[in-house]
């Protein structure tokens, strides 16, 4: 398999960067439809992420095609509360790879380019959340050493 480029997004990008959007909320719905639904995304927010100094999409290239996107996002400082240690971190906000390209290494690059984002900051970590049913990106993440730090607990009612 070729290598797995990967590059900041521009606003040519739009297109393929909502394509995948689609991709991805469709399995969001699929894993929890009583929160989610496959709504058309709006271009101005991904546009500014794209611009934004403190955010990059990453895409995923083979043979000159976007096959996948990572969404990293400068997070800022923890809280300021007497009982937590400051650290600055970031946020691995989206990330999905399109189904014909999965199991072949672009998750995996994607999450690379996500680290040494986060490193070339001098950031102390890098987190994301994942949708407690989504056992295959738990075990991509778990795969390059992320942990489970929290866990969001809901009641409907």
């Amino acid at each position: 398999m070729p290598k797995t480029l990967i590059r900041p997004a521009q606003a040519a990008d739009l297109p393929a960067i909502i394509g995948l959007y689609r991709v991805l909320d469709e399995e969001m719905v699929d894993l929890q439809p009583e929160f989610f639904c496959a709504a058309p995304r709006e271009e101005e927010p991904i546009r500014q992420f794209i611009e934004a100094p403190d955010a990059d999409y990453l895409l995923a290239e083979q043979a000159g095609a976007v096959v996948g996107f990572a969404l990293v996002v400068y997070a800022g400082w923890t809280p300021e509360f007497s009982c937590v240690l400051p650290h600055r971190y970031a946020s691995l906000n989206d990330m999905v790879v399109a189904r014909e390209w999965r199991r072949q290494g672009v998750g995996s690059a994607l999450l690379g380019a996500a680290k040494r984002w986060a490193r070339d900051r001098r950031l102390e970590y890098l987190e994301l959340g994942v949708l407690a049913q989504n056992s295959n990106a738990i075990h991509l993440y778990e795969a390059h050493d992320f942990v489970e730090a929290t866990r969001t607990m809901r009641c409907m009612l």
